[in-house]
Protein backbone atom coordinates (compact mmCIF):
# COMPACT_ATOMS: atom_id res chain seq x y z
CA UNK A 1 0.00 0.00 0.00
CA UNK A 2 1.17 3.32 -0.81
CA UNK A 3 2.35 5.75 1.52
CA UNK A 4 -0.16 8.89 2.02
CA UNK A 5 1.66 11.74 0.30
CA UNK A 6 0.80 15.29 2.27
CA UNK A 7 -0.70 18.38 0.32
CA UNK A 8 1.50 20.70 -1.74
CA UNK A 9 -0.01 23.39 0.78
CA UNK A 10 0.91 21.11 3.94
CA UNK A 11 4.36 20.94 2.61
CA UNK A 12 4.80 24.60 1.91
CA UNK A 13 3.63 25.30 5.46
CA UNK A 14 6.02 23.03 6.76
CA UNK A 15 8.99 24.62 4.99
CA UNK A 16 8.12 28.19 6.03
CA UNK A 17 7.67 26.92 9.60
CA UNK A 18 11.23 25.14 10.11
CA UNK A 19 12.51 28.29 8.04
CA UNK A 20 11.50 30.51 10.41
CA UNK A 21 12.43 28.78 13.38
CA UNK A 22 15.91 28.41 11.82
CA UNK A 23 15.48 32.26 10.93
CA UNK A 24 15.33 32.88 14.62
CA UNK A 25 17.88 30.93 15.61
CA UNK A 26 20.70 31.82 13.13
CA UNK A 27 18.91 34.97 10.65
CA UNK A 28 18.69 34.45 7.68
CA UNK A 29 21.90 34.72 5.94
CA UNK A 30 23.07 32.40 8.55
CA UNK A 31 20.14 29.77 7.23
CA UNK A 32 20.76 27.84 4.28
CA UNK A 33 18.48 25.67 1.90
CA UNK A 34 19.93 21.78 3.28
CA UNK A 35 19.78 23.51 6.97
CA UNK A 36 15.72 23.68 6.35
CA UNK A 37 15.96 20.20 4.77
CA UNK A 38 17.26 18.88 7.72
CA UNK A 39 15.15 20.00 10.04
CA UNK A 40 12.47 18.27 7.98
CA UNK A 41 14.20 15.34 6.82
CA UNK A 42 13.77 15.68 3.36
CA UNK A 43 16.23 16.06 0.57
CA UNK A 44 17.57 19.75 -0.43
CA UNK A 45 15.55 18.77 -4.04
CA UNK A 46 12.06 18.75 -2.26
CA UNK A 47 13.01 22.01 -0.48
CA UNK A 48 13.38 23.30 -4.35
CA UNK A 49 10.41 21.76 -5.06
CA UNK A 50 8.53 24.24 -3.16
CA UNK A 51 10.30 27.04 -3.29
CA UNK A 52 13.05 28.26 -6.04
CA UNK A 53 15.21 29.79 -3.56
CA UNK A 54 16.07 30.63 0.30
CA UNK A 55 14.78 34.66 -0.67
CA UNK A 56 11.49 32.79 -1.90
CA UNK A 57 11.11 31.12 1.06
CA UNK A 58 11.97 34.72 3.13
CA UNK A 59 9.17 36.56 1.43
CA UNK A 60 6.66 33.85 1.90
CA UNK A 61 7.27 33.92 5.74
CA UNK A 62 6.55 38.10 5.22
CA UNK A 63 4.21 37.83 3.18
CA UNK A 64 1.26 37.40 5.43
CA UNK A 65 2.14 40.29 7.48
CA UNK A 66 2.23 42.22 4.24
CA UNK A 67 -1.28 41.17 3.05
CA UNK A 68 -2.69 42.65 6.57
CA UNK A 69 -0.58 45.75 5.74
CA UNK A 70 -1.78 46.16 2.19
CA UNK A 71 -5.28 45.49 3.83
CA UNK A 72 -5.07 48.18 6.70
CA UNK A 73 -3.86 50.75 4.03
CA UNK A 74 -6.94 50.20 1.84
CA UNK A 75 -9.19 51.13 5.10
CA UNK A 76 -6.80 54.52 6.13
CA UNK A 77 -6.35 55.56 3.06
CA UNK A 78 -10.29 56.49 2.50
CA UNK A 79 -10.16 58.60 5.71
CA UNK A 80 -10.33 62.16 5.22
CA UNK A 81 -7.77 63.58 7.09
CA UNK A 82 -3.96 62.82 7.36
CA UNK A 83 -4.10 62.91 11.36
CA UNK A 84 -7.22 60.77 10.90
CA UNK A 85 -4.82 58.18 8.46
CA UNK A 86 -1.79 58.33 10.93
CA UNK A 87 -3.67 57.39 13.50
CA UNK A 88 -5.94 54.60 12.97
CA UNK A 89 -2.45 53.32 10.38
CA UNK A 90 -0.38 53.55 13.76
CA UNK A 91 -3.05 51.72 15.86
CA UNK A 92 -3.37 49.13 12.75
CA UNK A 93 0.07 48.40 13.09
CA UNK A 94 0.69 48.02 16.62
CA UNK A 95 -2.15 45.04 15.99
CA UNK A 96 -0.71 43.35 13.58
CA UNK A 97 2.75 43.54 15.10
CA UNK A 98 1.86 41.43 18.09
CA UNK A 99 -0.66 39.23 15.97
CA UNK A 100 2.70 38.27 13.97
CA UNK A 101 4.86 38.86 16.71
CA UNK A 102 7.22 35.70 15.74
CA UNK A 103 7.55 36.60 12.61
CA UNK A 104 8.64 40.29 13.48
CA UNK A 105 10.90 38.98 16.25
CA UNK A 106 12.85 37.31 13.47
CA UNK A 107 12.64 39.90 10.62
CA UNK A 108 12.97 43.43 12.77
CA UNK A 109 15.80 44.58 11.83
CA UNK A 110 17.36 42.28 9.96
CA UNK A 111 19.24 43.26 7.07
CA UNK A 112 19.04 40.44 4.39
CA UNK A 113 14.97 40.97 4.76
CA UNK A 114 15.28 44.43 4.90
CA UNK A 115 17.32 44.23 1.16
CA UNK A 116 14.68 41.61 0.02
CA UNK A 117 11.77 44.13 0.80
CA UNK A 118 13.33 46.55 -0.90
CA UNK A 119 14.17 44.95 -3.68
CA UNK A 120 10.42 43.30 -4.20
CA UNK A 121 8.41 45.95 -5.89
CA UNK A 122 5.45 45.01 -4.42
CA UNK A 123 6.66 44.78 -0.67
CA UNK A 124 8.63 48.00 -1.75
CA UNK A 125 5.43 49.86 -2.93
CA UNK A 126 3.29 48.72 0.43
CA UNK A 127 6.40 49.82 2.59
CA UNK A 128 6.55 53.31 0.39
CA UNK A 129 2.81 53.98 0.96
CA UNK A 130 2.34 52.96 4.53
CA UNK A 131 5.04 55.64 5.26
CA UNK A 132 3.09 58.45 3.27
CA UNK A 133 0.65 57.47 5.52
CA UNK A 134 2.41 57.46 8.91
CA UNK A 135 4.09 60.44 7.77
CA UNK A 136 1.17 62.41 6.24
CA UNK A 137 1.96 65.50 3.68
CA UNK A 138 5.47 67.09 3.82
CA UNK A 139 6.36 65.60 6.94
CA UNK A 140 8.84 68.04 9.23
CA UNK A 141 12.22 66.46 11.00
CA UNK A 142 10.95 65.85 13.72
CA UNK A 143 7.68 64.00 12.88
CA UNK A 144 9.76 61.80 10.64
CA UNK A 145 12.72 61.06 13.76
CA UNK A 146 9.43 60.80 15.80
CA UNK A 147 7.54 57.94 13.29
CA UNK A 148 11.00 56.20 13.22
CA UNK A 149 11.19 56.06 16.93
CA UNK A 150 7.72 54.63 17.36
CA UNK A 151 8.21 52.10 14.91
CA UNK A 152 11.10 50.93 16.47
CA UNK A 153 10.03 51.18 20.53
CA UNK A 154 6.69 49.03 18.83
CA UNK A 155 8.59 46.58 16.94
CA UNK A 156 11.40 46.20 19.82
CA UNK A 157 8.84 46.08 22.60
CA UNK A 158 6.87 43.41 21.20
CA UNK A 159 9.94 41.30 21.37
CA UNK A 160 11.57 42.34 24.41
CA UNK A 161 11.92 38.89 26.38
CA UNK A 162 11.71 41.20 29.66
CA UNK A 163 8.03 41.59 28.71
CA UNK A 164 7.70 37.95 26.55
CA UNK A 165 5.28 37.18 29.66
CA UNK A 166 2.24 40.13 28.89
CA UNK A 167 -0.79 38.77 27.10
CA UNK A 168 -1.15 40.13 23.65
CA UNK A 169 -4.10 41.58 24.64
CA UNK A 170 -2.67 43.66 27.57
CA UNK A 171 0.68 44.69 25.78
CA UNK A 172 -1.49 45.83 22.73
CA UNK A 173 -3.76 48.30 24.96
CA UNK A 174 -0.82 49.64 26.33
CA UNK A 175 0.85 50.04 22.76
CA UNK A 176 -1.90 51.71 22.05
CA UNK A 177 -2.23 54.28 24.82
CA UNK A 178 1.53 55.16 24.33
CA UNK A 179 1.48 55.65 20.48
CA UNK A 180 -1.78 57.82 21.15
CA UNK A 181 0.07 59.86 24.05
CA UNK A 182 3.27 59.97 22.19
CA UNK A 183 1.95 60.95 18.19
CA UNK A 184 -0.23 63.91 20.36
CA UNK A 185 2.81 64.80 21.50
CA UNK A 186 5.44 64.49 19.48
CA UNK A 187 3.85 64.64 15.67
CA UNK A 188 2.39 67.96 15.25
CA UNK A 189 -1.69 68.31 13.75
CA UNK A 190 -1.21 68.50 9.49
Amino acid sequence: MAKPVATRGFARERVLDAALDLFAAHGVSGTSLQMIADRLGVTKAAVYYQFHSKDDIALAVVKPVYDDIEHLLRITETLPTAEARRSVSMSGMVELIIRHRRVSSVFYGDPTVHHLLETNDEYRRIGERLADVLLGPAPDTASRVAISMLSAGVHGCVNDPMIADLEDAELQKILLDFTKRFLEVCVPAQ
